[in-house]
């Protein structure tokens, strides 16, 4: 039998380079198809082209003379191809007598080959031979796969070359993962462009490619696809537009309309690497991590993200602070996802029934846009904020349990002196919340100078727990602190999930457990 080379890993994954004739075939199939073609589609293309190529090659080798089988008989002059010396062709000079032990009497023959060289094999040789066929077989590999089974074996390292290839030619364009060629791009010129950004200015939002195309009077008789490709490309490489889609949809806005806080995420939200070994928490701080929705803690910690529609977080105080809300493992399944850095979502007042411009930061995991609402209805740190998705997964309804408007003791953050201390004062609070992560600010201003002179002094997570610590305890009769109160403590001044400041707790002797999530501060125990 003969097994092809693109039968084989070896040829796809170290042989296969793109040649000339690849890139024409490709130019070649997109001017024909007159569509945008993705990379792998070209790519099973190319692969099927490869397989095709190579059975012509071996027809065609196949045609000149006799396939070598040791049973055979050949007489001088005879025309043989060897399949197992890659098709080579030689002619048969001289035969003599031969013998095995294992096969009998046999002949042996002489090829020449076209570079002169002769070389010897046997011929009229009795039973069983790897090299011979049964009456009837065929000389190509029986089990051979399909392109589409060696795209999926090969694909992803094929795909790599020909990408490669396609940016190297200028009259390839491709937008995300569609291909085209230059030349059928329809023109959208400056002109159109202007127009492009007046059009989503007015409308004040967001706006989807097909929204933006109709205004700009494209040629009818060139395919839709054809004209969404072209704009998509020419609002690309636009730097007056941003591509916030999701989903697979690709969505306009402005770039200058777009708030800073989203292209330019708040320092107070950016997690802080703190090594830590989780096997050091102790069973009782794991079981109370799980309750903080902290989009720094992951799936190791929450358990597997899932799709869900509905589902209520605790508002911890960096996302108060920034107006935000965190895309944890929970609440990340209620949202809509984008390879794209950041994309709009509507957020519905569940109060007031107001809409409300959103923005979905996914590679810094949080929701903006809800500063305002914080403050129209005063929430503090540690309000549960009930999350629902509508018909619409763009848009999202927030809201709260509001309750009669009573004073309640809360933990105020003070500035005092260059340090943070904590009080418990009477506030006016009027929705559900969870007392342990509640913390009020009396001088925001006081209290982000305080957490840029320990950001600039990068201290460490023991570090501040062990100054704050014992001003959390004098607040307690019994002197003690909750864990999650510890946790919402340390992130006034570092910003950092709960696993290392539990991972704190169980280790530094100075931090005594005094049972149901309570700890005490003893500096005779410091380490």
């Amino acid at each position: 039998m003969i097994q092809r080379r693109t039968q084989t890993a070896s040829y796809w994954e170290d042989q296969f380079e793109v040649t000339r004739k690849d890139i024409q075939y490709l130019y070649d199939l997109l001017l024909e198809a007159g569509r945008p073609m993705t990379a792998s589609v070209l790519t099973e293309a190319i692969i099927a082209r490869r397989v095709r190529e190579e059975e012509q090659q071996i027809r065609a080798e196949l045609s000149k003379g006799s396939v070598y089988q040791p049973q055979d008989t050949y007489q001088i002059g005879d025309v043989v191809i060897l399949p197992m010396l890659d098709y080579a062709v030689g002619t048969v000079s001289g035969t003599r007598p031969g013998r095995n032990p294992d096969y009998g009497e046999f002949t042996v023959i002489q090829l020449e080959f076209q570079d002169g060289e002769v070389r010897e094999f046997a011929s009229q040789l009795q039973g069983d031979h790897a090299l011979n066929r049964s009456e009837g077989e065929g000389v190509l590999e029986a089990g051979e796969l399909p392109p589409a089974a060696l795209y999926e074996l090969y694909g992803t390292v094929v795909e790599e070359e020909i990408l490669i290839a396609l940016e190297d030619h200028a009259e390839f364009v491709a937008f995300g993962d569609e291909w085209l060629l230059q030349d059928m791009l329809v023109s959208v010129d400056a002109g159109r462009r202007n127009i492009a950004e007046a059009v989503i200015e007015v409308q004040g939002m967001p706006l989807p490619t097909a929204d933006i195309m109709a205004t700009l009077d494209l040629p009818a008789e060139v395919s839709e696809q054809i004209r969404l490709l072209s704009v998509n490309r020419a609002l690309e490489v636009d730097p007056r537009f941003d591509n916030v889609g999701d989903q697979g949809r690709d969505i306009w806005y402005l770039r200058r309309l777009i708030p800073q806080e989203v292209v330019e995420p708040p320092e107070r939200l950016r997690i802080e690497h703190v090594p830590y070994n989780r096997a050091h928490i102790a069973e009782e701080l794991r079981l109370i991590e799980r309750e903080i929705d902290d989009e720094g803690s992951g799936e190791e910690v929450m358990g597997p993200s899932r799709p869900l529609y509905r589902t209520t977080i605790a508002l911890i105080y960096p996302h108060w602070h920034a107006g935000t809300l965190p895309l944890t493992v929970r609440t990340r399944g209620l949202f809509p996802q984008s390879a794209n850095h950041h994309s709009p979502v509507v957020l519905i007042d569940g109060q007031s029934g107001e809409r409300m411009q959103g923005w979905l930061v996914h590679g810094e995991s949080f929701v903006y846009g809800l500063g305002p609402w914080y403050e129209r209805y005063q929430l503090p740190v540690g309000t549960y904020i009930k999350l629902e998705r509508t018909r619409d997964p763009r848009v999202i309804t927030v809201d709260f349990e509001s309750r009669r408007l009573k004073p309640l003791w809360s933990k105020v953050a003070v500035a005092d002196a260059g340090k943070l201390t904590f009080q418990i004062r009477k506030l006016p609070i009027s929705c559900d919340y969870d007392d342990l992560l509640t913390i009020s600010v009396d001088n925001p201003r006081a209290i982000e100078r305080l957490w840029e002179m320990s950001h600039s002094r990068d201290e460490s997570v023991v570090d501040i727990m062990a100054r704050l610590m014992p001003e959390l305890v004098k607040l307690s009769p019994q002197a003690t602190v909750h864990a999650k109160a510890i946790y919402s403590a340390v992130n006034v001044l570092k910003r950092v999930p709960p696993g290392p400041v539990f991972a704190a707790l169980s280790t530094e002797p100075a931090f005594v457990s005094m049972g149901g999530g309570y700890w005490t501060y003893d500096e005779t125990l410091r380490s």
